[in-house]
C-alpha cells in the first residue's frame, strides 16, 4: 500500500512538463461551436470538461471537498492552455484539475491513515472511498497518454481496494483476469460474501468514468437485492487499455459473461447486462450475440445507431468529449468533420446486429432522455428487435435527475427478472 501511494509524490512533485489534458487528441484545435447543448452531455459553460458533480457524489464523494476543489481551479492567475476555460491550467500546481483533486485525495489518504492508527475502521473506510473517487475525478476523463491521469488512476485503484481490505461490511472485491483477443484485461468482482451464489450483473463503464464509479449502485442498490457485480472497462480504458476500440467492441463482455460461469459463487444462469452511452451500445451487441448466456439488459441513454450518423448529434458534443473517443481510437478530434463518417461502423444498424426481426427475447429496459441522443427511430429499432422490451422515455430533465430516477428501477428490474426470487 505504501509503495503504491508513494505515487503521490511524482503527482505533487512531477519531473516533467506534461501535455495539459485539454489538448490532448485534438492538437489543441478550438472549441467548436456546438449545434446544440445536449444535457445527456453534461455540457457546463467555462469548463473544458463536462462537470459531473452529482454523479461524483452519486459516487462516493463529498459536495463539499469537490466545491473546494473546483473554487481553487477557477480563481486560479495561473496561464491556462484555454482562456475562459477555468479547468486548462497549464502547469502541474495551484489552479490545476489534476493538482487540486489530487490535492484533496491525498488529504483523505492522510485522515485514513489517522483513522486507522486509532483502529477507527469505518472512518478509515469512509476516508480511502472518498480519496478514490477524488484521485478518480483528477484522472477525468482518463485519456491514454495523459500521464499525470494515469498516475491518479493507479492511486484510485489502490485506494478503493484499500476500502475494501480494511472493512469486511463492504462485502468483497476481487480482481480477476480473463482473456480477450489473446490480451489480458481485469474485471472487478464486488460479492456480499462468498457463501452463496449470487446473481450478477455485468457493469460496463462508459468513458467518462473508471472502475470505481459504480459504488454507491453496487452498494446501496444491487448488494441490498443479493445481487453481486462485476466491472469491466471499455476498449481502450483502465484494466482494458490493452484492447483496441473496433466495430467488435463488445468482446470484453462476451468473454466475461463466459468467464464468470467458471466461478462458483456466481449464478450463470443469472447474469445481467448495464451500461450508459457508448458503454450501453456494447451491451446492446453483447446480449444480442450472447442471448441465450443474458438474463436481462438494461440500457442508460443508448447509442444505437443516429448517435453515429447524425450530424447534429456529432456537432452537439463538447470537444472534451470528442478528444475522448478519438483519443480511444489514436484519432484526433481536429478533423472532426472528416473522422466523423469512419464512426459509422458502431452503428449496431450498420453492421446488421439491429436488422429489425425481433429475435432476441432478452427481457430489456431502456431509458432515454426525449429529445436528446437516443432518437425516436433508435428506439423503433431497438423495439424491432427485442420481443420483451420496456422503454421509459423521460421529459427533458437534468443528468443528476435521470440517474437518480433511473437507477432504482434499473435495480427493481434486475431483482424481479432474475429467477432466484430477489
Amino acid at each position: 500500500m505504501e509503495d503504491s501511494l508513494n505515487l503521490s509524490e511524482i503527482l505533487f512533485k512531477p519531473k516533467f512538463v506534461y501535455p495539459e489534458t485539454s489538448v490532448i487528441s485534438n492538437s489543441g484545435a478550438e472549441l467548436p461551436t456546438l449545434s446544440r447543448e445536449d444535457i445527456s452531455f453534461g455540457f457546463v459553460y467555462d469548463f473544458y470538461r463536462p462537470v459531473l458533480k452529482f454523479e461524483w457524489v452519486f459516487s462516493g464523494g463529498s459536495a463539499l471537498d469537490i466545491d473546494e476543489a473546483l473554487a481553487k481551479i477557477c480563481v486560479s492567475k495561473a496561464p491556462r492552455s484555454r482562456e475562459g476555460l477555468y479547468d486548462t491550467v497549464k502547469e502541474y500546481g495551484s489552479g490545476h484539475w489534476n493538482f487540486e483533486f489530487n490535492t484533496i485525495a491525498q488529504n483523505r489518504v492522510n485522515r485514513a491513515h489517522e483513522c486507522e492508527s486509532k483502529n477507527d475502521i469505518k472512518g478509515a473506510s469512509h476516508n480511502y472511498r472518498l480519496a478514490s473517487r477524488y484521485f478518480a475525478i483528477a484522472a477525468y476523463p482518463f485519456l491514454k497518454s495523459d500521464i499525470l491521469a494515469q498516475n491518479s488512476d493507479v492511486l484510485c485503484r489502490t485506494t478503493y481496494k484499500k476500502m475494501y481490505d480494511i472493512d469486511p461490511t463492504n462485502g468483497i472485491l476481487q480482481e480477476h483476469s480473463f482473456n480477450v483477443d489473446g490480451k489480458k484485461v481485469t474485471g472487478y468482482l464486488h460479492i456480499p460474501d462468498l457463501k452463496q451464489v449470487y446473481p450478477c450483473v455485468i457493469i460496463v463503464c462508459p468513458y467518462e468514468s473508471n472502475f470505481s464509479y459504480a459504488y454507491r449502485f453496487i452498494n446501496d442498490y444491487l448488494a441490498k437485492a443479493n445481487i453481486c457485480a462485476f466491472v469491466i472497462e471499455m476498449p481502450g480504458a483502465g484494466a482494458c487499455e490493452k484492447l483496441n476500440l473496433n466495430d467488435h467492441f463488445s468482446m470484453a463482455i462476451e468473454e466475461a459473461i463466459d468467464y464468470l460461469s467458471t466461478l462458483k459463487y456466481v449464478d450463470a444462469t443469472n447474469i445481467g447486462l448495464f451500461g450508459s452511452g457508448i458503454s450501453a451500445t456494447a451491451c446492446i451487441r453483447a446480449a444480442i450475440l450472447k442471448s441465450s448466456s443474458v438474463k436481462a439488459l438494461a440500457v442508460l441513454a443508448p447509442y444505437v445507431h443516429s448517435f453515429f450518423t447524425d450530424k447534429e448529434i456529432l456537432n452537439s458534443m463538447p470537444l472534451c468529449l470528442r478528444s475522448s473517443l478519438c483519443n480511444r481510437l489514436d484519432l484526433d478530434a481536429s478533423s472532426w468533420d472528416t473522422l466523423t463518417p469512419q464512426l459509422k461502423v458502431f452503428s449496431l444498424k450498420e453492421q446488421g446486429i439491429l436488422s429489425g426481426r425481433g429475435g432476441c427475447k432478452v427481457p430489456t429496459y431502456v431509458s432515454i432522455i426525449k429529445n436528446s441522443v437516443v432518437s425516436r427511430d433508435d428506439v423503433t429499432l431497438l423495439e424491432n428487435n427485442f420481443s420483451d422490451i420496456t422503454v421509459l422515455s423521460n421529459e427533458k430533465m437534468g443528468r443528476a435527475e435521470f440517474i437518480r430516477q433511473s437507477i432504482g428501477e434499473v435495480t427493481k428490474f434486475f431483482s424481479e427478472k432474475f429467477s432466484n426470487g430477489n
